[in-house]
């Protein structure tokens, strides 16, 4: 599923669960969800490499919800690390510490669309081998911009505004495998 409608749909998935929660349960207060993770994965295909996975942090979700109940933004902060390790021994590691913010979405009923937008604030990602140089790092705000047809859900466009270096998104999201390829072959 690509990016822009993987976001789509959890962002209307969300808004229609809410819809379903007594008008008390969902006023004011916003709801909070806080979990840590921890997850390896064996043999796994990234990028063309197989590799093991480990991945591990803490997140912290919040749903805010205007006083009729309605959604006005869901907001994650996330930080941790993911370790990738190949059969030759090679190791690289990706940490990440950003903050990621969905909005309500924009309607735009005299030109029939619908625009969703989210930011990232902080560090989507720093690529390194253990003790060894940083190979690649994204840091500061980012903001995607997806515009879809009101009527049908048809993709439009796609526009993304840049605060920071975003080496990343400035490749057009082929410089991970690229820095991860190199250091693990």
């Amino acid at each position: 599923m690509s990016r822009p409608t993987l976001r789509k749909a959890l962002l209307l998935a969300l808004v229609a669960g809410s819809a379903a929660l007594p008008a008390s349960a969902v006023a004011a207060p916003p709801q909070i969800f806080h979990d840590r993770f921890s997850d390896a994965f064996e043999d796994v295909n990234v990028c063309g490499i197989t590799v093991d996975v480990r991945s591990e942090g803490v997140f912290t979700d919040k749903v805010f919800f205007d006083k009729s109940g309605n959604f006005v933004r869901f907001m994650s902060t996330v930080s941790g690390k993911t370790t990738y390790t190949a059969a030759n021994g090679n190791v690289v590691v990706v940490q990440f510490a950003n903050q990621f913010v969905e909005g309500t979405p924009t309607i735009d009923e005299a030109a029939g669309t619908i625009t969703f937008s989210t930011t990232y604030k902080g560090l989507p990602e720093k690529i390194q081998t253990p003790g060894g140089p940083v190979l690649l790092r994204d840091a500061g705000v980012i903001t995607f911009a997806d515009t879809f047809d009101l009527e049908t859900g048809a993709f439009i466009s796609s526009e993304t505004i840049v605060n920071g270096p975003h080496p990343e998104a400035d490749s057009d999201f082929l410089a991970f495998c690229e820095v991860l390829t190199e250091a693990l072959g």
